[in-house]
């Protein structure tokens, strides 16, 4: 089995690498400095010689606000750059799998939402990540998309992931406590990537570790287990005046693959433990 990665060199990417290079998987892994997948001319000729079994389409923009104050950019990378990859896909013969986000969905509701909610984004980012969607389930027969929200993990760009890796924590931090949703470990995502791509179990898939939480929730959950001395103050999104809106409450409930794989995800509690854990050594 021969693998493409695009976004390579982000958290799922990284971690992406480290699962294929166990299992001995041949593998091209490409970021933006290497091959930037907005350009169709380039990532065409790239593909149609490396001719990959299986697509990997990690490269977005997942900074919401970014998003939001970058439409354009944001429509290029997240739905333009889906659009040509699942092109590609199609030519090469190719399984693509492409991970979406719960920003997809309004949070209107307090329910979680399965593979077969109704979306309605509320912001730039799910609406791009939206239109990935529909272009790989337009263009493509053998697809997985999948659906995740609010990674951590060793080379997460989210805000508690980088304060729990970082040494010098701060006396306090201001954490939101009024947003709720799902968690996933980008360790455990990886893996089950792994086993969606080796199956024909095609479709839209909620990936992600049980329970629901707020970042609030994680925040103390952490210090509990490292006993940091830093302050968390909870606050509100409306006080942080961010320019995206965020849906309320967007857990996901991972149905299909519960029933085609006959497996369930950890608790975020249990990831999280791991998680910490795996810092801790990295850091003897």
């Amino acid at each position: 089995m021969k693998i493409f990665i695009s976004g390579a060199n982000g958290a799922l990417g990284t971690d992406m690498q480290n699962v294929l290079r166990k299992q001995d998987i041949n593998f091209h892994a490409t970021d933006i400095n290497q091959l930037d997948v907005v350009d169709f001319k380039k990532t065409n000729e790239t593909l149609l010689n490396y001719r990959p079994d299986v697509i990997l389409h990690f490269a977005a923009i997942s900074n919401v606000d970014m998003c939001e104050d970058n439409k354009e950019h944001a429509f290029r990378v997240n739905a333009l750059s889906t659009l040509g990859l699942a092109i590609i896909a199609k030519k090469v013969g190719a399984k693509i799998l492409y991970v979406s986000t719960n920003f997809v969905f309004d949070g209107a509701e307090e329910k979680s939402y399965t593979e077969y909610s109704q979306p309605n984004p509320i912001n730039e980012y799910g609406r791009t990540k939206f239109l990935g969607e529909n272009y790989v389930k337009d263009i493509c027969d053998r697809y997985f998309i999948v659906r995740t929200s609010w990674l951590f993990g060793k080379n997460s760009k989210t805000f508690i992931s980088k304060f729990l890796v970082s040494d010098n924590k701060p006396g306090s931090i201001d954490v939101i406590c009024d947003q709720f949703a799902s968690f996933t470990y980008t360790v455990d995502l990886a893996d089950v990537i792994l086993l969606l791509i080796k199956s024909e179990n095609y479709g839209i898939f909620h990936i992600v570790n049980k329970n629901i939480g707020s970042w609030l929730d994680f925040a103390l959950r952490a210090k509990e287990i490292m006993k940091f001395k830093t302050e968390i103050k909870p606050i509100k999104t409306e006080e942080l005046n961010l320019p995206a809106p965020r849906p309320r409450y967007a857990p996901l409930d991972s149905k299909n693959f519960e029933f085609l794989f006959n497996k369930s995800m950890r608790k975020w509690e249990d990831a999280l433990a791991e998680f910490i854990k795996s810092i801790s050594k990295s850091s003897l």
